[in-house]
């Protein structure tokens, strides 16, 4: 698996030109079909409806899914919308009222805050380095009162830093790419430097 830009036409362009490097060993991912059609909830009952490319390395051969930074691994909804769930619990809000808010199943929205709850310390740190990686100048990022308010301070910062080196990107696409896609997984992500690099 490999995060890439929203932008379809953009991610075939860059595709097609050779411009994605294999997360493995650096060799050009080249086209190779597409993975399985999925569908994401988003907010207002809305969905949408996507067939990420999937492309091969030419020096490994290692086939690799392109997932958009839209996006969670192995999640239903769009990136933004989880997002927004985070913020509402790191706001204090119980897990069935934002279930309620987002039109999601109560399981789904207390499932996703144990989960970030769980990984506030790798995320926060995650973040935390991330975000002095690309701005060095930055200044203390302060703590908020609660692990999970301190992961979002940090996702924010880093998400902030990102935004002045390489220009905006929407919060919660970003802090999707950053992450790898898991975000909200059962194993911290290592610092993928080269994804935010690429923007």
């Amino acid at each position: 698996m490999h995060m890439v830009e929203a932008d379809e036409a953009a991610v075939e362009e860059k595709l097609h030109a050779g411009e994605y490097a294999c997360p493995g060993c650096a060799g050009e991912l080249r086209p190779w079909g597409h993975a399985r059609r999925r569908t994401l909830r988003a907010e207002g009952g809305r969905s949408v409806s996507l067939r990420p490319r999937r492309s091969r390395c030419k020096a490994c051969f290692v086939t690799h899914v392109l997932l958009p930074v839209l996006c969670l691994l192995r999640r239903c909804d769009l990136a933004e919308m989880i997002g927004r769930g985070l913020a509402l619990k790191v706001a204090g809000w119980g897990y069935r009222r934002i279930a309620a808010n987002l039109g999601i199943p109560a399981t789904t929205a207390g499932d996703r805050g144990r989960r970030f709850g769980d990984n506030t310390e790798g995320l926060r740190g995650h973040f935390t380095a991330l975000a002095y990686f690309l701005d060095a100048s930055l200044g203390a990022i302060d703590p908020r009162g609660s692990p999970l308010a301190d992961a979002l301070e940090a996702i924010v910062a880093a998400a902030g830093a990102a935004a002045r080196a390489f220009g905006p990107t929407p919060l919660w696409h970003f802090a999707s790419g950053a992450s790898m896609g898991r975000l909200l997984s059962n194993t911290n992500p290592s610092l993928p430097v080269a994804w935010v690099a690429r923007k």
